[in-house]
């Protein structure tokens, strides 16, 4: 009878493990050493490392070449002393020899990223990007300390590609310019350096930074971007600036420049280049968009403790983008009012009209569906907000 009694209280206690989920050894790691909880919340020694950004980028609208230089200040909120720097460049994935989830054309392939110098609190690394992939480790001279911090300088350049997605030309004059800038790739409690190629398939996964763009254009491009506009007063003509700040503080729609007004020069200061100036704090990343045809539209929504700029950028004659500025107040104020009820976090939300679909913090690279109203505004417009709202929230 006893024998019989253990060997039921065996399969019951078999039944009840064999029936506890499988768990990756990083993560139960991550668990026992309490930076994760099992509630899903952070755990009590959660940490995250952090990049506060300096970008000067200057694109060349007949080169098609994007350059620049940066300067990082990465903080590293480990516990662990970090000897490799990962560096990601997502755009490397228009080399011909990058791996890809599916077939590409030849408008699509760039030869990608160059660094032109690299350095590590002042000290010169030789760095050959020639055959960097999406992502790359650099071995540390001197290891990069547990709570300590780095300045990384890097200087580089890349060609827009061709063909336009997620970015790259959309017209031989308009450019949407995402992923244009080396970035510390994640370094986390439960994978260490986040090494994954990007195969463009699966989605992004950055630190929360602080970025401050410098972007220089040519005259008559005018320049759309993540983050709060800084020097409107430096980069536009009294008329066009008289009618961006007005849509600040609108509730109406204001076409900030026509399609001629553009192309006749009388926009943006007249300078051979003009410097736009934007900043955005802790957001996952970063992008613009130009050009010197564009239609600009603008207005604003009062929410609950702010205003909030409304813009879009757009191929004239476009139906449903004459609609956007308006469908994006809509959208930011039912969405801070009911569900999920929390208020827009940031001052701006941009629409341009492109081919990807795609959302970014404050901005939208979106395809027209100029014939099918209801579509072009809930598939289109309303998804885009959502996820770009949704992402957002998660700083909160």
């Amino acid at each position: 009878m006893k024998k019989l009694v253990l060997g039921v209280l065996f399969l019951v206690s078999w039944q009840f493990s064999a029936q506890e989920l499988y768990m990756p050894r990083n993560i139960k790691k991550a668990y026992e050493n309490g930076t994760r909880d099992l509630s899903g919340a952070p755990g009590k020694n959660y940490w995250q490392n952090k990049g506060i950004y300096n970008v000067e980028v200057k694109v060349d609208a007949n080169s098609k070449v994007v350059s620049g230089k940066e300067t990082i200040v990465y903080t590293n909120n480990s516990p662990n002393d970090l000897n490799d720097l990962a560096i990601r460049f997502v755009n490397n994935l228009h080399k011909p020899q990058a791996p890809r989830s599916g077939v590409v054309s030849k408008d699509f392939l760039s030869s990608g990223l160059h660094i032109k110098s690299f350095a590590v609190n002042g000290e010169k690394y030789n760095v050959n990007s020639d055959d960097w992939g999406t992502v790359e480790k650099i071995k540390l001279n001197s290891a990069l300390k547990s709570k300590a911090k780095a300045e990384i300088r890097i200087e580089w350049e890349y060609p827009l590609s061709v063909q336009s997605g997620r970015e790259g030309q959309i017209d031989p004059e308009t450019f949407y310019v995402a992923y244009s800038f080396p970035r510390v790739s994640v370094y986390d409690d439960y994978n260490g350096w986040d090494m994954l190629p990007h195969s463009d398939r699966q989605e992004f996964y950055n630190d929360f930074n602080d970025y401050s763009f410098a972007i220089t254009a040519p005259k008559n491009y005018v320049v759309w971007a993540t983050g709060d506009f800084l020097n409107p007063d430096a980069v536009l003509q009294s008329e066009y600036l008289k009618r961006y700040k007005s849509s600040l503080k609108s509730d109406k729609v204001i076409h900030i420049a026509t399609e001629q007004e553009m192309k006749s020069g009388k926009v943006t200061k007249q300078n051979k280049w003009n410097t736009w100036k934007f900043k955005a704090s802790h957001i996952t990343d970063f992008c613009f968009a130009l050009s010197n045809h564009y239609v600009w539209d603008a207005a604003s929504v009062q929410l609950k403790t702010k205003r909030a700029s409304v813009q879009a950028g757009y191929k004239a004659d476009a139906k449903d983008f004459e609609h956007y500025v308006e469908w994006m107040q809509y959208n930011l104020d039912w969405f801070s009012k009911n569900w999920p009820g929390v208020e827009y976090p940031y001052n701006a939300m941009t629409a341009i009209q492109g081919y990807a679909d795609m959302e970014y913090p404050m901005m939208i690279n979106d395809t027209s569906i100029p014939d099918d109203f209801p579509d072009a505004r809930l598939i289109g417009c309303l998804k885009k907000i959502l996820n770009n709202y949704l992402n957002l929230l998660s700083i909160i």
